[in-house]
């Protein structure tokens, strides 16, 4: 018997310290508004992680699919993770898929895999996917110019000529 309640007294004191148990120390709210002031201070990894903390205590928070979108543009535009960037987006759009952010996270794998990593094979998949599952969304235009244009650089695209013979 004590043997027992040491070994639970032992167990209470390893998950204080090591975290587990551990309670938010903000609202939601409160996480975002953290994570906010922080990236206007350009401290992007501080950023993540009160993200990271609003996610991790507040799963169900009207926030967390902004606050995913949100992580991954910080991802893609200021710490030039690309992969995580991917990797959030995937979540938005396999975890999130009834969202309004979804279909601009799909499209945004495609177009990391196309400008960014000049991976037009993914690139592809991932348009075409996106064609496939919101065929009625605004930016299904911009996929298929995508599409159209893979590889290709600004000097070979017919429409882009145009304009800039018209400016000249």
């Amino acid at each position: 018997m004590v043997k027992k309640l040491v070994a639970v007294l032992l167990l209470v004191i390893l998950m204080i310290f090591t975290g587990c148990g551990r309670k938010p120390s903000k609202t939601a709210q409160g996480y975002w508004d953290s994570a906010v002031m922080l990236f206007d201070g350009e401290n992007y990894q501080g950023c993540i992680e009160q993200y990271q903390n609003l996610i991790k205590f507040y799963p169900e928070d009207t926030l967390v699919i902004r606050t995913l979108f949100a992580m991954a543009e910080i991802y893609k535009n200021n710490l030039n993770d690309l992969d995580n960037s991917i990797a959030i987006y995937k979540k938005i759009t396999n975890q999130y898929s009834d969202s309004e952010k979804a279909p601009n996270a799909m499209f945004m794998i495609g177009y990391i895999y196309a400008n960014d990593l000049k991976d037009y094979d993914k690139a592809k998949e991932s348009y075409n996917k996106f064609l496939t599952t919101y065929p009625d969304h605004m930016l299904v235009p911009s996929a298929r110019w995508e599409l159209q244009n893979l590889g290709r650089s600004l000097d070979e695209i017919p429409q882009l000529q145009v304009i800039t013979k018209s400016e000249k």
